[in-house]
């Protein structure tokens, strides 16, 4: 054999193994983690992470600087062992961007109620409130109020949904976020079975999440339609187009036609901030918010519709101002020159109006398509 060759494949054999050795490093370094901090920090890192590197430009209020962009194509299982680790890098930016999420001493006041039952039980548990309210406009218009009759999860579930919630930000991490807004959660489950760098649901898991998308939202307080049916939702890769500069896709036709409208009529200043988000991207946002609220589940869904709910599903996106950062997905929108432009245009329609019923927080930023 040729010195030059020799050479060649000891450095490519060297890189295998310095790549194994690192992956079972990074995934015990991760349990390691998981042992020592309790299933609280785990949660508020883990929302942490969402929040931090969900999005190129924003996604329903959750920022991200450096988010990786990927084309629709979905990688193959093969190729997470060479996936570099991401995810404590992700984390570090977590702690220097979100401070308050991410301190060891961050607490978060789970209340010890029994929610989420099957459908045939009518008295449901309630956390211990905080306020009353009388109408549905009056829980809209605190939506980060604690209400008497909030359901907020069992210190059980709020357990799997963290776990739940971690594993799904490590299926993002392995398929690239362009590729999670569109991802089945079939498809989310097979990368999960195969890639030890995700490691496969459990059955608990899984029963959670099932539990939680056909969970009745109305004793949620959210009257919005479940557009969805079926969990396992597929997104075709033929129905949907990536926009460029925005790591987001909407779907071809009247959508894409009608964002494209928006932009040529109100400017370049315009930009889309969120646009198709299947069924794990659902999640993994509902989740993160259900974190934020300290396990309330209604609080969550006064800001984000729950799994299923969401139209982003089957047309609408949201829109901000190029720059707006965080402000795009507040009230704050509304006062500016490009939400102006949209309204002088005559015929666009926001889909969560200031005075709607359906228990969800004034949204100026959500074009309604469908």
């Amino acid at each position: 054999m040729k010195r030059r060759e020799f050479l060649i494949q000891s450095v490519s054999a060297s890189a295998v193994i310095a790549g194994a050795g690192y992956a079972s490093l990074d995934m015990l370094s991760r349990r390691h983690l998981r042992y020592e901090q309790t299933i609280e920090q785990r949660g508020t890192h883990a929302a942490a992470k969402v929040m931090v590197e969900n999005n190129p430009t924003m996604d329903e209020g959750l920022v991200s600087p450096s988010a990786p962009q990927s084309g629709i194509d979905l990688p193959s299982p093969e190729k997470a062992q060479s996936r570099p680790a991401l995810s404590y890098l992700q984390q570090d930016q977590a702690e220097k961007l979100m401070p308050d999420l991410t301190r060891p001493d961050s607490e978060l006041n789970i209340v010890e109620e029994v929610v989420l039952p099957d459908t045939n039980i009518e008295n449901i548990a309630l956390a211990t409130p905080e306020e009353s309210a009388e109408t549905v406009q009056e829980k809209v218009s605190n939506f980060e109020t604690n209400f008497t009759d909030d359901v907020v999860l069992s210190e059980a579930d709020y357990k799997l949904l963290v776990q739940s919630l971690e594993r799904i930000n490590r299926v993002q991490d392995y398929v690239g976020f362009g590729n999670f807004n569109v991802l089945s959660l079939d498809e989310a489950l097979k990368y999960a079975k195969y890639s030890p760098r995700i490691g496969e649901f459990s059955a608990e898991e899984l029963n959670f999440l099932e539990k939680m998308f056909n969970y009745n939202s109305s004793r949620l307080g959210f009257f919005g339609e479940k557009v969805i049916s079926n969990m396992t939702n597929v997104v075709p890769s033929n129905d949907v187009v990536k926009m460029p500069g925005t790591g987001h896709y909407v779907f071809r036709g009247h959508s894409e036609t009608f964002y494209n409208k928006l932009t040529a009529e109100v400017g370049d200043t315009l930009i889309l901030t969120s646009g198709v988000r299947n069924i794990v991207k659902q999640y993994q946002l509902f989740m993160a918010k259900t974190v934020q609220a300290s396990g309330n589940l209604s609080r969550a869904s006064r800001s984000l519709a729950p799994p299923g709910h969401s139209y982003h599903a089957i047309g609408d996106f949201d829109v901000g101002r190029v720059g707006g950062g965080l402000a795009n997905f507040t009230a704050e929108f509304a006062s500016t020159e490009e939400f102006k432009k949209l309204q002088d245009l005559g015929y666009v329609q926001i889909r969560y109006t200031a005075d709607n019923t359906l228990g969800v927080r004034y949204e100026p930023w959500h074009i309604r398509v469908v």
